[in-house]
């Protein structure tokens, strides 16, 4: 099959489209890139120079338009014309990328940064105002009606974005990348562009003979390339992945001179003399023009092709102005944009619906586009309450950076917000301290609100549920009426000793926070500690959503909990999870490693009933009609239009009654509902009763997530540093990277209640482990010091003794029941592995033991945490972790930590 010309007579009449970023400005720390205005050039000359050039100058979309290190370039501008062409295109997208990219430690996770992008040290949400690969680009282009995607990548760790790359079935795309994964790049000469970019601007205007097609570009540029390197030396090889056939992105260089064209004729004067008279005679030509182009395909001019252009040119007159219409050569203007704000566990859905929005104006354009953008639910909470730190952000943060920055921690003020239940919006709303979250901070309590929260209605309903696997024995009066606390009882004493209750992250979805509200009524006063514990003895780490929680059990490494874990889930998540291989909906994560599960709906946990929030901002009055309207419209269709109601019930959520006595409550699943297949027939109930009726339990949640926290600590925590000669042999004690720089940065979230000490492991055989710091309560900058000053000696460390000592000191003392323990355990390995077998079953065995201490290994030699090793062992003995060098050490350990200190952690 010859390649896609997007100039071939059967592309003539279809929208080709160019979409050009360069991020030149960045504010923070990183440095700006000046070759990036070059670059943006050379690619605009390229894609629509005169004879070769693919693309008409009226189809490029440049951001920024304007030049200079002062312009900002804002990720959701980005993305919103990302979605307009994904839309509108229905012949080539060329989509190109140029300025700084980021990665996670283990290389995943492209984002492309933005001038106010920021990193942060949120384990699970590290990057900010940033765009990612593989959640935001490609999940947007794979869903492109262009015939051909082409994207470009020029920045550092472009070739990561292989890793996720991921077509549609049947659709054509190509992705080029600057280099190969890993590596970074330099950035250039302002005068002449970076070297990648120049190098291509090189291919695509000089091909002679033949097309510059993609994959002749992928030769040549290698053969560019191939005598530069990259940063610390790498070669510099750019990179490439194809679906489909080749695609044409230049002419050829020698299709002779231009087809020549005759003047515009006078504008016509329109009837009535006003300004539509001026505008489409201003506008009309270019039209014609570019209709001529498209409509004639020109590969070599000749006279009697020239002839022919004249010839028609001369026919459209006035007549072509009239059909034109004065119709923009650019295409659809910019839409007006919303920004929604949701719950992690709604994100999927809520952006399926925006995605469908269908308000468009007669040409087919896009009038209004939605974004939408998720963030943990206490953060939206918080946000809320201190709205005024979204305009103006503390001017000062604790030393470990933690405190309230919407801007850098939620992303852009939102003018609407679904949460997943009127909870949040209870507690966003209220005055006083009610609905406060003390983990915010100062500048958060010394913050206003600067926006209305106006509740407009429910979209959708699903109840929370505990999803017990079918294997497991359960009256079926249990199944609807009884709080969560008996259908608990009545599991455990069905199954002693076999059921373990699992549950999100609480401070990441509402509908985890509600149920953690219940679980802790149901498990008495004093007792959260002793639910956390045992929840991080059984998964080790909290998964953020409900998906990820039912993705971790299926992933085929938790066989044993799996059949015996009872899940506190959304219904709607229940239900897609339960769907057969090849059944619509079905997560692409599940497998057949996951039990078919049960839901029991209790009934002191509320509703979630998605209420749409209109958020209107103080100060805000720039098109405050058009984007009241648009809110206002937008809520309508989600609320009452069938399609939009299916994107939700598709989803396994139940639909507003839209008539009625019940009108506005949740709707019965109709029969296209997957709560009606086959797999959920004896799983759910299709009438239930009404959760957590005559109860407001908006008031006690911050009371909730205090308690939540307060099971995290203040702890016990007490560090076994191995200071033997090997460490010092193996350049692994001091240093940025060294043992006792990875204790002292762990300790940023200890805290004056919290009770810890520094022990160490090198000392003559007989004797007991060395203080370096006693257990008990210090100020952390004292203990830091002390760690600093350290020496390695000319001993081995004797680790058996050590950790049954240090075991002891932290069971020891009537402290608190859920207060928790951590041992830490720092090695380079030598000494750790020296234990003997007979010592590691004993130790292992003392690890499981009440009340549970967790053990963190974290060890500087590769390996040491695969199955079977000591460090493994004792970690899922405890519900503890074993942390090696295949991950980011350091920022894992101060993550364990943080789950036992009360210092800055959150």
């Amino acid at each position: 099959m010859p390649p896609y010309n997007a100039r071939g007579e059967e592309n003539g009449t279809k929208r080709h489209r160019a979409v050009l970023i360069g991020v030149e400005h960045y504010t923070g720390s990183r440095n700006d890139l000046p070759a990036v205005t070059t670059n943006l050039r050379l690619m605009r000359e390229a894609l629509t120079a005169e004879g070769t050039g693919v693309i008409d100058p009226e189809d490029l979309v440049v951001i920024p338009e304007q030049d200079g290190p002062a312009v900002t370039v804002d990720p959701l501008r980005v993305s919103a014309e990302l979605r307009n062409a994904r839309d509108q295109v229905t012949g080539l997208l060329v989509v190109y990328f140029a300025g700084h990219g980021i990665v996670r430690p283990d290389g995943s996770d492209l984002n492309l940064m933005f001038t106010d992008s920021r990193v942060t040290r949120d384990r699970r949400h590290p990057f900010v105002d940033t765009l990612s690969w593989r959640d935001d680009v490609m999940p947007d282009l794979r869903n492109s009606r262009a015939d051909w995607v082409v994207v470009i990548l020029d920045c550092c760790f472009a070739g990561n974005a292989l890793w996720a790359f991921s077509p549609a079935a049947g659709q054509n795309f190509a992705l080029l990348t600057a280099a190969e994964p890993g590596v970074e790049i330099p950035p250039g000469d302002p005068r002449t562009g970076t070297e990648f970019t120049a190098a291509l601007h090189r291919l695509l205007t000089t091909g002679e003979g033949q097309p510059v097609t993609f994959t002749r570009i992928v030769t040549g540029i290698r053969r560019e390339m191939a005598a530069l390197k990259a940063v610390d030396g790498h070669p510099w090889i750019p990179d490439e992945l194809r679906h489909g056939d080749d695609v044409v992105l230049a002419l050829p260089a020698d299709v002779g001179p231009p087809p020549v064209v005759p003047s515009p004729p006078p504008p016509v004067p329109a009837p009535s003399g006003g300004r539509g008279a001026e505008h489409t005679g201003r506008r009309a030509w270019p039209a014609v023009t570019a209709l001529l182009r498209r409509l004639l395909p020109v590969r070599r001019a000749t006279r009697a092709t020239a002839v022919v252009i004249a010839g028609v040119a001369a026919l459209a007159g006035a007549g072509a102005w009239y059909l034109l219409g004065g119709s923009q050569s650019g295409g659809c203007a910019s839409p007006l944009e919303l920004r929604v704000l949701t719950d992690p566990d709604l994100l999927p859905t809520v952006q399926k619906a925006a995605d469908a929005y269908p308000k468009r104006d007669g040409d087919g354009c896009r009038t209004v586009g939605i974004n939408v953008y998720d963030v943990k639910a206490t953060d939206a909470v918080a946000g809320l309450r201190s709205s005024s730190l979204w305009q103006e952000p503390p001017a000062t943060c604790p030393a470990s950076g933690d405190c309230l920055r919407p801007q850098r921690d939620i992303g852009a003020q939102p003018d609407i917000w679904i949460p997943a239940a009127g909870t949040a919006w209870q507690r966003a709303t209220a005055r006083g301290t009610s609905g406060g979250d003390a983990s915010a901070g100062p500048a958060a309590s010394a913050a206003r609100s600067v926006v209305d929260l106006d509740r407009l209605g429910s979209v959708a309903y699903t109840p929370m549920v505990l999803g017990v696997p079918d294997t497991l024995a359960l009256a079926q009066s249990l199944q609807t009426d009884d709080p969560l606390g008996a259908i608990v009882s009545g599991l455990e004493d069905a199954q002693p000793d076999t059921v373990e209750i699992l549950r999100p992250d609480p401070e990441g979805t509402e509908g985890a926070l509600l149920s953690t509200h219940a679980l802790y009524a149901s498990s008495g006063a004093g007792h959260a500690s002793t639910v956390e514990q045992d929840m991080a003895q059984a998964l080790r780490t909290v998964p953020s959503t409900a998906r990820e929680l039912m993705c971790t059990l299926a992933d085929g490494t938790h066989n044993p909990l799996e059949d015996r874990a009872a899940v506190l889930v959304p219904e709607q998540t229940l239900a897609l999870f339960n769907l057969s291989a090849g059944e619509p909906g079905r997560p692409d994560c599940a497998t057949e490693a996951l039990a078919h599960r049960v839901a029991h709906y209790p009934a002191d946990v509320p509703m979630l009933d998605l209420p749409f929030v209109r958020v209107t901002w103080a100060g805000a009055d720039r098109d405050a009609d058009a984007r009241t309207a648009a809110v206002e419209d937008f809520y309508d269709w989600l609320a009452t239009d069938p399609a939009a109601q299916r994107c939700f019930t598709d989803d396994g959520f139940r639909g507003v009654q839209q008539q009625g006595a019940q009108k506005g409550r949740p709707a019965p699943p109709g029969e296209a509902s997957v709560l009606r297949a086959e797999d959920n027939k004896a799983a759910v109930r299709e009438l239930i009763p009404a959760t957590g009726v005559g109860t407001d339990v908006s008031p006690s949640l911050g009371s909730t997530l205090s308690r939540y926290r307060g099971a995290l600590g203040p702890g016990r925590v007490l560090y076994l540093l191995d200071d033997s000669t090997s460490m010092a042999d193996k350049r692994v004690w001091d240093g940025t990277g060294g043992a006792k720089a990875l204790v002292s940065r762990s300790m940023s979230s200890l805290g004056s209640r919290d009770a810890y000490g520094v022990r160490t492991a090198a000392v003559r055989k007989g004797e007991q482990a060395a203080d370096l710091v006693t257990f008990g309560q210090h100020t952390r900058s004292d203990v830091q010091r002390a760690v600093a000053g350290a020496k390695a000696v000319g001993l081995d460390a004797r680790f058996a003794d050590a950790m049954h000592a240090a075991l002891g000191t932290l069971r020891e003392e009537p402290v608190e029941a859920e207060q928790p323990r951590l041992l830490v355990l720092v090695t380079d390995g030598e000494d750790f592995e020296g234990v003997t077998a007979k010592e590691q079953k004993e130790l292992v065995t003392e690890a499981g033991r009440s009340p549970l201490v967790r053990i963190v290994t974290a060890s500087l030699q590769d390996g040491a945490c695969t199955p079977g090793r000591f460090g493994e062992q004792l970690a899922a003995a405890s519900g503890g972790r074993c942390l090696d060098p295949a991950g980011d050490i350091a920022a894992e350990l101060a993550a364990e930590v943080a789950k036992a200190g009360t210092g800055d952690a959150e």
